[in-house]
């Protein structure tokens, strides 16, 4: 599982979240991220601000 600090929103509210041992997947113009079988997040892509790949924490 990977970690991702990720930024999204619209002129009125943005969102910063970190997010720990998830999988992030793209589809049909949605990113997706999952822990487990668990969809905890879906968001637009055109709501993506930016999506960083973090460093495990070891």
């Amino acid at each position: 599982m990977a970690n991702y600090r990720l930024v999204y929103g619209d002129d009125e509210q943005v969102v910063r979240e970190t997010f720990n041992d998830v999988e992030l997947q793209r589809e049909d113009g949605w990113l997706v991220i999952f822990r487990g079988k668990d969809a905890i997040l879906r968001v637009r892509e055109e709501h993506v601000q930016s999506v960083e790949a973090l460093d495990e924490v070891t």
